[in-house]
Parts: C-alpha cells; sequence; structure tokens
C-alpha cells in the first residue's frame, strides 16, 4: 500500500512538471537580454478555471502573434550577434492566467498556481545566471496595444526600472541615437513617448509605463536587471509586416548591446 501510494503521488508530481514544462518555453542564452513575453500563448492549463475580472484594466484576450514577434527577435538577434538571447515564454491563454500581474490578480484558482509560478521562477532562474555572467543585462518585456496601433511605446516606470544603466550611461542609453527607441526613431517607427522628453519624465503612456514583470525584475530591486516593456502596436504584429518588425526590433537591440552592455 505505501509503495502504491508513493507511487500515484510520484505520477502527481511529474504529470504537473510536465504540464508547466509545455505551457512555459524557457531557454538559455549567451547574449546578455533576456526576451519575456506573457500574453502571446493560447493553450488552455488543465485544471485551471478561467479569471474573473479583478484588479484595473481587466484583459483577458492574448496580445495577438506577441509570441510570433519574440521568437522572431530571438531568432534574429541570433543571426546578428552569434549568441542566443535568454528567453522565457508562456504558452498558456491569458483567459486563464495573467503572468504579468501579482500572483493575487493573475489567477482565481488554486489551480492554475503551479504555471504561474513556473513562469516567474524561470525568469527569477535567468536573471541569476545571467547576473553571474555579465556585468550588465537587460530585459525586455514584449506586449501588444491596440490604443497606438502604429507605433511602439517605452514603459520604464518613469526611470526607476532602468536606474542602475541610467546611472551609468546617463539617458542616451534610453533616448541617444544607439538606443533601442533612438534606433526605432532612426527607423521611421512612430514611438511614445518621443525621445525629445527626458526618460525619468512622466510622459510613458498612460496605462503602459511597465507592468507587473518590469516592476519586480527592473533595476530598483536589489537583485534585479535593468528592464523596459516594449508595447507593439497592432498595425506592427500584423501577418504581412511582423516578420520586418521583429528584424528591426533585433536591430535596434543588437545596436544597444554593443553600445551600453558589451
Amino acid at each position: 500500500m505505501m509503495r502504491l501510494l508513493l507511487g500515484a503521488g510520484c505520477a502527481v508530481l511529474l504529470t504537473a512538471a510536465a504540464r508547466t514544462g509545455d505551457l512555459v518555453i524557457v531557454e538559455s542564452g549567451e547574449l546578455p537580454v533576456i526576451l519575456t513575453a506573457p500574453h502571446g500563448g493560447g493553450q488552455d492549463v488543465p485544471g485551471c478555471t478561467l479569471r474573473s475580472p479583478v484588479g484595473t484594466r481587466f484583459v483577458n484576450r492574448p496580445d495577438q502573434h506577441t509570441d510570433v514577434l519574440t521568437r522572431g527577435i530571438a531568432d534574429e538577434l541570433k543571426r546578428l550577434t552569434g549568441k542566443p538571447p535568454y528567453l522565457v515564454m508562456a504558452r498558456f491563454h491569458r483567459k486563464f492566467i495573467d503572468a504579468n500581474r501579482r500572483s493575487d490578480e493573475a489567477y482565481g484558482d488554486p489551480g492554475c498556481a503551479a504555471v504561474y509560478d513556473a513562469y516567474h521562477a524561470a525568469i527569477r532562474r535567468l536573471i541569476d545566471e545571467v547576473r553571474t555572467k555579465h556585468p550588465h543585462a537587460m530585459l525586455f518585456d514584449i506586449h501588444g496595444q491596440a490604443a497606438y496601433p502604429d507605433s511602439i511605446l517605452r514603459g520604464t516606470h518613469y526611470g526607476a526600472a532602468v536606474s542602475r544603466l541610467l546611472a551609468r550611461a546617463g539617458a542616451p542609453a534610453i533616448n541617444g541615437p544607439d538606443s533601442v527607441f533612438g534606433r526605432f526613431a532612426a527607423m521611421g517607427y512612430r514611438i511614445v513617448p518621443l525621445n525629445n522628453t527626458a526618460p525619468t519624465d512622466r510622459v510613458e503612456a498612460k496605462g503602459y509605463t511597465g507592468g507587473h514583470t518590469v516592476a519586480l525584475y527592473g533595476r530598483n530591486h536589489q537583485y534585479g536587471i535593468d528592464a523596459m516593456q516594449l508595447e507593439f502596436g497592432r498595425d506592427l504584429r500584423a501577418q504581412t509586416i511582423i516578420a520586418t518588425t521583429a528584424r528591426d526590433t533585433a536591430q535596434a537591440i543588437a545596436a544597444f548591446y554593443e553600445r551600453f552592455l558589451r
């Protein structure tokens, strides 16, 4: 009887591990860049009921094609630099779990906790790994939005999440010609806020200043790294243009890496 009980328990643990592994993509890298994408997945979460409205700005729709966009950015970064970035990407649908929220707002069913915890444990592990290997690093949290359909929005909690970068390299790391948004602007993309504002000015778009991921893992925390939310407009994620968006984003991040992370 004891053997049967132990075997059943192990089976449950193995099933849970397999479930979380199927629903969270985690890849170690060599580049001091971590890409995270919490809202592009479309898979159901077994044993997890649908979320109910809680907190502010409740959304249960995915950020369409941000999984495709993030994978495209990662692949192009490897091609450009010869090194893969680190990657954590949700495959689960946002109607079950919103990984860019605190746990008390991210889901409403204890059956969802293991997958949510796996997503954030992966980010924590990769941050700890990259901190041991590189003196400087950056996390880019990839999102989609429709309020500014042809634009890319910056979210740093008004500079708090990139405080170490600002202290080390100054405003040009955020709005200079070799910054990510400086490169976007040079490529002709519409950006919000404009680069003629200071990184610490309170001009990041309302509701898009950076979510839970950027707040939790940014440089305003002792064991964080510099972090920035990138919000891509709906038009930039259309199937006819998304490969170009991914390529251009990778080029912008690669230029930032060469100037500020090496």
